[in-house]
């Protein structure tokens, strides 16, 4: 009877289906649909530094380091890429400014700082989590090891059935809860696992009873994992899910075969909740793909726009400032579309790239042309700093001043400069241009207060002349009065806008004197020849001196007119000799216009010739 039941458990053997074939089934119909969740490397370059940040992070985020290493890898070498661009761009921008490529030192950018120290954590944490792995499979090794000599052991002893077939059995479950070994050893140690547990079958001659317990056993594992697979169908994470199904497909594969009439129904029940999640999957998958297209609509627009970029109108600095800026933001709508489909074979992206290169292209053919402008103007510029550098220690105010003004004007009329050369450039000229006008400012300055310090001097010898009185003899009062002519002539120049007043009040105080001179000494023909000698020592005076003539002259004139017209009026009251009141009123008049004559003859004469 024992006979029978043992060849009836190994027929039910033989129909037991491998847990390992069936998790297989379920491994090719993952595989069948697989999305590469952070894309192609291609992919990977059309992203910012930001958003290639936000996935860096994302991966971080995981507990296994070691299955996000390869897309760790390309990140980093599409972020190396980024900030290359970057770096090529920015050194463009700053040479195209007229700035030596040797001077050019871009800032910290934060967020270079950021994914250094993510790069550095994520390494960390991966050789931490490799070593920890190590560990663990190795001590898992050794327990696995040390339950294989225990089965070993357990085979030499004679305890009674009962007692070894529960020590068997803790045995089994303490395999089955031991994680993963080294895959060189996994091969050998299951081998001799099953050898041995095989061995402890025969050996003990186990019953169809006890086979039943220990298919009991399986069974309840394979139940618990389908209740966990049915758990995970509601998992709202998919990644989670998907994660956690690939544990409990790893344990279904660990757990021991049953008859095939048991295993069926449960592998179907957890095929049916993995294929569930496999779904979701897939509908997952396919609204991917249509993301993936409505993004190569989008970039192929962009491309389009960023192809007519290289016909834009760049013939200034100001509008290729601007085109730059267009292309700029062109790439910025860029990187913020996702991926496309990799049946696009990246002819989306050589396409954009060779948009952009040819705008490229276009924008260095004008600055090519504007640095050979910039190096004839800085010569022409260089040029006039040697003429204003000639002319700042010249002593020749007016022409000079005139000069450096012309320059000046030359100047503005040059076109630009590199921006490393503007500013040079300028501050030479104009320190040479300073340099005269300060001179030249200076000298006005001292010469300024010289003259203002005469109009001191000058106003005290006015006041000196109005207090001058006439002394007791016309000849000593004219010596005093020359005295103070003198005085006067030595006192030097003063502001034009004050000699008019000065020479005036002089003048004033002149005539002043004079006329009490004249007063007290009637007798002195020559009084007022002094008073031109001082008028002829100036221009006013002369001006004066010749309006003083012109009006003599003028009433001389008049004068002569009027004696010749009483002389004639003379002649119709014939020669009577009789009194007559009104002839002796025009020979009295007539002899006052003569006098007068004689006296503006007399005055004229003194008054000089200018």
């Amino acid at each position: 009877m024992q006979i029978k039941e043992e060849n009836n458990s190994m027929e039910n053997e033989a129909k037991s289906v491998s847990s390992e074939d069936q998790v297989n089934e379920i491994t090719e119909i993952a595989e069948d649909d697989s999305v590469e969740i952070i894309g192609s490397e291609e992919d990977l370059l059309s992203l910012s530094k930001v958003q290639l940040i936000n996935k860096l992070e994302e991966l971080l985020s995981s507990d296994d380091m070691l299955s996000g290493a390869e897309a760790v890898r390309m990140i980093k070498d599409a972020y190396d890429k980024n900030v290359k661009e970057e770096y090529d761009r920015k050194l463009k921008l700053f040479v195209q400014d007229g700035s030596l490529e040797e001077d050019f030192e871009p800032a910290i950018d934060s967020l270079d700082t950021k994914a250094e120290k993510l790069f550095k954590d994520f390494n960390r944490k991966k050789t931490d989590q490799r070593k920890q792995n190590e560990k663990v499979q190795q001590d898992n090794l050794s327990t696995k090891k040390l339950i294989v000599e225990e089965l070993r052991e357990l085979l030499k002893s004679e305890d009674n059935f009962t007692k070894a077939y529960n020590k068997f059995q803790a045995l089994q479950s303490k395999w089955r809860a031991t994680g993963n070994v080294p895959k060189q050893e996994i091969h050998n140690l299951k081998e001799n696992y099953n050898f041995l547990v095989g061995k402890f079958y025969d050996m003990i001659k186990i019953s169809n009873e006890l086979r039943e317990l220990d298919r009991k056993k399986n069974l309840e594992t394979k139940n618990e994992l389908c209740e966990k697979a049915d758990k995970l169908v509601e998992e709202p994470s998919l990644k989670k899910a998907l994660d956690s199904l690939r544990f409990l497909q790893e344990e279904w594969k660990e757990s021991n075969n049953l008859s095939k009439e048991l295993s069926d129904p449960l592998w179907q029940r957890f095929k049916a909740a993995s294929d569930k999640i496999y779904e979701r999957r897939k509908e997952h998958v396919a609204k991917v793909k249509l993301q993936l297209h409505a993004n190569l609509s989008a970039k192929a627009v962009l491309c389009e726009r960023m192809e007519k970029l290289k016909d834009e109108n760049m013939s200034s600095h100001k509008l290729c400032r601007e085109a730059a800026e267009k292309a700029e933001g062109i790439w910025q709508e860029w990187q913020k579309i996702g991926f496309v489909p990799k049946s696009d074979n990246n002819n989306c992206w050589k396409r954009f790239k060779k948009a952009r290169h040819d705008f490229q292209h276009a924008l260095d053919s004008y600055y090519a042309g504007q640095r050979k402008e910039f190096s004839q103007n800085l010569q022409k510029k260089v040029d006039l700093c040697v003429k204003a550098e000639s002319l700042q220690e010249s002593t020749d105010w007016r022409n000079t001043a005139e000069t450096l003004k012309k320059l000046q004007a030359e100047w503005k009329d040059i076109g630009s400069v590199a921006q490393k050369d503007s500013q040079p450039m300028w501050n030479r000229f104009r320190k040479a241009c300073d340099h005269f006008f300060e001179s030249k400012n200076k000298e006005v300055k001292e010469k300024e207060n010289a003259l203002l310090a005469n109009v001191q001097i000058k106003d005290a010898i006015v006041a000196k002349l109005n207090a001058l009185e006439p002394l007791s003899d016309a000849k000593l009062s004219i010596e005093e009065l020359k005295k103070v002519q003198q005085e006067w002539a030595g006192a030097g120049a003063v502001p034009l806008r004050e000699e008019v007043r000065l020479n005036n009040a002089f003048g004033k105080a002149t005539d002043t004197f004079l006329e009490k001179v004249k007063v007290d000494f009637p007798e002195e023909k020559n009084i007022f020849r002094i008073k031109y000698e001082q008028m002829l020592t100036h221009q006013q005076g002369k001006d004066q001196i010749q309006k003083e003539r012109f009006a003599l002259q003028d009433k001389i004139k008049k004068l002569d007119a009027e004696a010749n017209q009483l002389e004639n009026n003379l002649g119709f009251f014939g020669k009577s000799k009789k009194a007559n009141p009104i002839l002796d009123e025009y020979l009295k008049k007539l002899d006052d216009v003569k006098q007068e004559l004689v006296n503006l003859r007399a005055q004229l004469k003194v008054i000089p010739s200018v």
